[in-house]
């Protein structure tokens, strides 16, 4: 155990202190999340109607419930060529779609926005971690999160739908920003046995319920858009409650700082540090530092030095690749479904957190492996099951039974993504352990900018994308089985040893219920 650990567990592992900063940091993921989730509802097509179609200017013709007698197909657009005198929507609430007429041949902007939007996701968390490292948690995730909350504003006076998607661009890069460093910042003031909880319980999910409501109330997308990004400003007021990370102070070699903010931790949790600890911990500093220098020395390529690594690294790459392509691919396809907009977008938050539960309390107890697996199989046969229900062609008879089961699938996901979450960071050596995970983390970036072109396949078929969605997810739960297992087992420290097995060497960890080194620590879902 590293003396950073020994001086937190003396502090507190989760004390007063913590959970303070824990609290007030995760509260930055529900703005976040109503910035990175509002296409859910911007991206809604209101019922619509095509005036004048036909010999009778005054007629007008419904074209997503015109009749086979007519000259429209059931739900479908006029044919190729075809122009509608006028569209006219039912006005029971506003979206981009409604705003530049983005129906029929337009209707694949709207995924193309999305996609856009994810591509922003996987610059602004590269760019952003990078900064996080050089600069400190603090100053960086306080900076992203008010320029995604200027930016998000910005995007309600968008005059057409090309400024929108660039601005979502943006929006999406600052959430990816703030994600980053949101999730990482609490993990470093706690010791291993907190972290599959700070990992996993935030405030993610709150913000997908919430900004059904906001949807609900707001009916007008702009409106809704201005009221999201102001509601989060004051969260800027917690700057003086959410200190820098000791751990980066330390890796800077800031020792005085470290120390400081240590003692003031140590007081709010009404704990004593003596100078022998502080000394102990200056000599581990130091020598953690010089262990850089040989980090330095490796790359991507050494993730695939052996066969075994090679493996290994592939599975938990399209563990991550799966995990986001499912998550946000159930996410922006809840418009789809049918049923009320808003219940069920507040329903896709609530399935979050028995299964984030679920994680937190059998993680430890069956291990990594079956925990992952278990919940992506549900998620796969959940949308698989969708399928079934379309080959007999029943959809439109037994959509409740639909929605049912894509929200069983979404909490499945969501806590597949988390455990995948905490357990990729174990398997890759220590000396190539930052690699490995950013890796998976730029695996997970590509996840969501695909995600929207499978809902395109609704177009087709409305199960056709759960079909895709559960056939990632059920290869995933198989895939995960040949890792090793890695709960309760020290981590290997060099590319010699044996992911998962246990070892003595000067760098091991004595992981407290299995969990990751608090040197290397996961990153977020985004």
């Amino acid at each position: 155990m590293s003396e950073y650990e020994n001086i937190l567990h003396k502090i507190g592992s989760f004390g007063p202190f913590q959970r303070r900063v824990f609290v007030l940091v995760s509260m930055f993921e529900t703005p976040a999340a109503w910035a990175m989730l509002l296409p859910i509802i911007l991206h809604a097509t209101p019922d619509w109607t095509c005036s004048g179609f036909g010999h009778n200017n005054t007629s007008s013709v419904n074209l997503s419930e015109a009749t086979n007698s007519s000259s429209l197909m059931v739900n479908k657009c006029l044919p190729d060529g075809m122009q509608c005198p006028g569209l006219q929507f039912d006005g029971s609430f506003t979206s981009i779609v409604s705003e530049w007429q983005l129906v029929c041949d337009k209707s694949k902007l709207t995924k193309i926005i999305s996609t856009i939007q994810m591509c922003g996701v996987l610059l602004g968390a590269l760019i952003t971690g990078q900064l996080a490292d050089i600069f400190g948690r603090r100053k960086v995730l306080f900076l992203a999160y008010i320029t995604m909350l200027i930016v998000s504003l910005g995007s309600a006076f968008s005059p057409g739908w090309q400024v929108f998607a660039a601005l979502r661009f943006l929006t999406g890069g600052l959430v990816g920003g703030v994600m980053v460093v949101n999730f990482v910042l609490p993990l470093e003031f706690v010791t291993p046995s907190w972290r599959t909880f700070c990992g996993c319980v935030g405030f993610w999910a709150i913000g997908l319920m919430t900004l059904a409501l906001w949807g609900f109330f707001l009916r007008d997308w702009r409106t809704l858009v201005m009221a999201t990004a102001l509601t989060g400003l004051p969260m800027l007021l917690s700057w003086r409650f959410v200190p820098e990370s000791p751990r980066w102070l330390l890796s800077k070699g800031r020792f005085a700082e470290a120390k400081v903010l240590l003692m003031s931790m140590a007081d709010y949790n009404s704990a004593t540090l003596s100078e022998e600890d502080f000394e102990q911990l200056h000599i581990y500093t130091k020598r953690e530092q010089e262990s850089l220098v040989e980090k330095k020395q490796y790359n991507y390529l050494h993730l695939f030095k052996t066969r075994t690594m090679a493996k290994h690294t592939l599975i938990v790459m399209y563990a991550w690749f799966v995990s986001s392509s499912v998550y946000y691919g159930l996410n922006f396809n809840t418009s789809n479904l049918a049923g009320d907009l808003y219940i069920n977008t507040f329903t896709a938050g609530l399935v979050e957190i028995p299964a984030l539960i679920y994680v937190i309390v059998v993680n430890n107890r069956i291990g990594r492996r079956w925990t992952i697996a278990s919940l992506m199989i549900l998620a796969g046969i959940a949308c698989f099951v969708i399928f079934i229900i379309d080959l007999t062609g029943n959809m439109e008879s037994m959509q409740i039974l639909v929605i049912v089961f894509a929200m069983v699938g979404k909490s499945g996901i969501s806590g597949g993504w988390a455990a995948v979450q905490v357990s990729s960071a174990e398997n890759f050596p220590t000396i190539i352990r930052n690699i490995g995970i950013a890796a998976c983390s730029m695996a997970a970036r590509v996840g969501g900018i695909v995600a929207p072109q499978i809902n395109q396949l609704n177009y087709y078929s409305k199960a056709l994308p759960f079909t895709v969605f559960g056939s990632l997810a059920l290869l995933c739960g198989l895939l995960v089985l040949f890792l090793p297992e890695t709960a309760g087992k020290p981590l290997p420290d060099n590319l010699e040893n044996n992911i998962g097995k246990p070892h003595d060497t000067d760098m091991a960890v004595n992981l407290e219920n299995g969990h990751a080194p608090a040197e290397e620590i996961p990153l977020n879902r985004l």
